[in-house]
């Protein structure tokens, strides 16, 4: 519609321009018309100008009425076959129908005219095909104008090859890229397929992602994913990765609060608990999460380091557990808590009184079979051992 404008202003430009040419020595000549009692007298180069507007007006409302005319008919008139449909209709209900694999020739019809962006199409298909080799042979026809939508391309063949170190570097490279011209307006939608990009590799080597110059800016959801798979594999990071994770959270430590949620905040306390090297981390993270939320599993996280890996005076545990459980009322788990700091104090009686409490609780349990066992030293073991191993994605030693 812009394009035909600025074709009928262009023509109208030259035919007044070879006007006035021919007018320069005679003039613009002289019109007189009479219609109905009415008179008009000009001259030729006005009334051309008038007949080329009005002109554009009648052009313009043609197109209005035919687009309404059409858009209303469409309401009520079923497709007598697919190939009536504009090619933007026909790609909308491949789209709905989700027919990418099964209708992948007629997709490469539509777009074999565009040089951009024909390459393209066939390697992302292609890619959903699991045939990487011959997505590249369609990237090598790719111009530099789309080096961006090619580097996403080549980070899921990386991907999909498990070239993880190719993969990583492609990533690091888009990430501080600054962003073609041409993709400013629709920046969100690439930053969202960068950031899933991100996050299939933190999936398969989540460890990686320290060794990155500039790590993801990843959402809640995302965050959580990462630290779930850093969690499970927490056994394969390397004393390299280990350190430098380390580095990671003294520089995030501070700010852990306003950066991170509390299930956030739940998943990151399991994980730095696998380390010996932050067992004061550990203690620090699991009491500030406590002020904020009861979670039993923190509580036990907490409690082990506090007796086991604290400096802590003992009295000032007791405060702690007894602000707790006016804080939250009628948990066990503090219960299990207190009977601990009872039994670090000598205070046996008070311990022995706490174990009818809660007979439904595994731990409390638990602790009344320690206690019945007690002068049975082999068997306090295997029931501790019991209780070490259990199946849980935290550890504790108490």
């Amino acid at each position: 519609m812009r394009f035909t404008l600025l074709t009928y202003l262009c023509i109208c430009l030259l035919l007044a321009a070879l006007f006035m040419v021919l007018s320069f020595n005679s003039g613009f000549g002289y019109v007189y018309i009479q219609w109905l009692g009415w008179q008009i007298q000009s001259n030729l180069f006005l009334l051309l100008f008038l007949l080329f507007i009005a002109s554009g007006i009648f052009y313009l409302l043609w197109r209005l009425l035919r687009y309404t005319l059409r858009r209303n008919l469409q309401r009520y008139q079923i497709p007598k076959s697919f190939q009536q449909l504009h090619p933007y209709e026909q790609l909308g209900v491949l789209w709905l129908l989700k027919a990418e694999r099964v209708e992948q020739n007629r997709i490469f019809q539509t777009y074999q005219n565009s040089v951009l962006l024909n390459p393209l199409i066939h390697a992302k298909l292609l890619l959903k095909q699991q045939q990487p080799e011959q997505a590249k042979i369609w990237l090598q026809q790719t111009p530099n104008p789309l080096f961006e939508l090619t580097e996403l391309l080549k980070v899921e063949i990386a991907l999909l090859e498990r070239d993880y170190a190719v993969a990583l570097e492609r990533l690091e490279f888009l990430t501080v890229q600054p962003l073609s011209a041409w993709l400013h307006p629709i920046s969100d939608a690439y930053q969202a397929e960068l950031q899933e990009h991100w996050l299939q590799l933190s999936r398969v080597c989540p460890w990686w992602l320290f060794k990155a110059s500039h790590q993801p800016r990843f959402d809640v959801q995302q965050t959580q994913i990462w630290f779930q798979a850093l969690l499970v594999q927490r056994e394969q990071a390397d004393a390299i990765e280990q350190q430098l994770f380390f580095d990671w959270y003294d520089h995030i430590e501070s700010d852990i609060n306003q950066n991170y949620d509390i299930e956030q905040q739940i998943l990151l306390l399991k994980l730095i608990n696998q380390f010996d090297a932050l067992h004061q981390s550990s203690y620090l993270l699991a009491q500030n999460i406590l002020q904020q939320r009861f979670v039993p599993q923190v509580l036990y996280i907490w409690l082990d380091k506090a007796l086991n890996h604290s400096q802590e005076d003992i009295l000032v545990l007791e405060q702690q557990v007894q602000n707790w459980q006016q804080q939250y009322p009628a948990q066990a788990s503090l219960t299990f808590a207190q009977w601990h700091i009872y039994q670090r104090q000598a205070k046996h009686e008070q311990a022995k009184h706490l174990l009818s409490q809660y007979p439904d609780d595994a731990y409390m349990a638990y602790l009344r079979i320690q206690d019945a066992l007690q002068h049975t030293t082999s068997l306090q073991q295997d029931i501790h051992l019991l209780l070490h191993y259990s199946k849980q994605d935290f550890k504790f030693d108490l």
